[in-house]
């Protein structure tokens, strides 16, 4: 690839990137009300566009109702520490920690996957815990999330069965001395 004279100077803030200097691009801050639809939008874009890597259409629809009905997501928005990470583009991830020692929600966009902003998100979590005095955080971790959670020091407490909207689900119960 081409890059204009002086590309790298201007990486660091007005356009130009690299894929090795785009990585955490984004400003963790903690979650505003206001951040409510993007994060929804999130949600559901990680389970439709990154799920049917790992997961069934019938899976994906039924993890994607959970978001789109809001009947249970909302409220679990409204409680617990959030964080997001936004960049220029807007919120690109979200994270949840509750309770205090139960890492709930891990959210990314398709297009800022890998970008490391779930690692930033669960050290922030971890972070938050160790300051609220837990000891071990516990997940409930998909398919996909499995292998960051083993990538950040999470070991498998036991894999589980679970079911969404009359959907069988597998995943892993997780968890982390602090």
């Amino acid at each position: 690839m081409i890059r204009p004279h002086g590309w790298k100077a201007r990486c660091l803030g007005t356009g130009w990137s690299s894929p090795a200097e785009n990585k955490m691009n984004g400003v963790l801050r903690l979650y505003r009300s206001e951040d409510l639809a993007a994060v929804l939008e999130i949600y559901s874009e990680a389970v439709r566009e990154i799920a049917p890597a790992l997961y069934t259409p019938a899976q994906v629809d039924a993890w994607a109702a959970f978001a789109e009905g809001n009947a249970e997501l909302v409220p679990m928005l409204a409680q617990g520490h959030r964080v997001v990470i936004e960049s220029e583009a807007g919120i690109e991830a979200f994270a949840v920690l509750d309770p205090a020692d139960y890492v709930s929600l891990l959210y990314c966009r398709a297009r800022a996957s890998r970008q490391g902003y779930a690692t930033q998100l669960l050290a922030e979590l971890e972070t938050e815990a160790r300051r609220l005095g837990v000891t071990r955080v516990h997940t409930a971790a998909s398919l996909i999330s499995h292998p960051l959670f083993l990538r950040q020091g999470y070991t498998v407490d036991h894999p589980e069965r679970v079911e969404r909207n009359g959907v069988a689900f597998d995943r892993y119960r997780m968890s982390k001395r602090l």
